[in-house]
């Protein structure tokens, strides 16, 4: 690298990132994976930012070698059967809070006896 590539305007590195694996997946015809392990080394990071800043700038160009990035479709499972699982879910859950709510009262009670307990004590 030439000291003109070492300094690089703001915005510049993910442009500079896609010629470099371009170059490099073209010249050496190695992967796209590999040409980004190569450049993470030579620039000490990680390949994976490497990666990110190459697809940022593909998807950018929408020059066909990379698909677009879209939502993840919702699971289209059938609807009775998701009610059913979340009715299931409430259930227990309403279930818990009973328990819980039974368990601190008692524990209300025992802190109250043992108040009782400190008042006589204390005389």
């Amino acid at each position: 690298m030439s000291d003109t590539d070492k300094t690089t305007g703001r915005g510049k590195i993910g442009e500079q990132i896609f010629a470099q694996v371009e170059a490099l997946v073209g010249a050496e015809h190695i992967t796209r994976t590999e040409a980004f392990q190569r450049i993470a080394v030579e620039r000490g990071s990680r390949a994976g930012t490497v990666a990110a800043n190459y697809y940022r700038i593909a998807r950018q160009r929408n020059d066909g070698t990379v698909r677009p990035r879209g939502r993840k479709k919702a699971p289209t499972g059938d609807a009775d059967a998701v009610i059913a699982r979340a009715t299931t879910a409430l259930n227990e859950l309403t279930s818990l809070v009973r328990q819980q709510s039974r368990e601190l009262e008692r524990l209300s009670e025992k802190v109250q006896q043992i108040d009782k307990l400190r008042a006589l004590l204390a005389d």
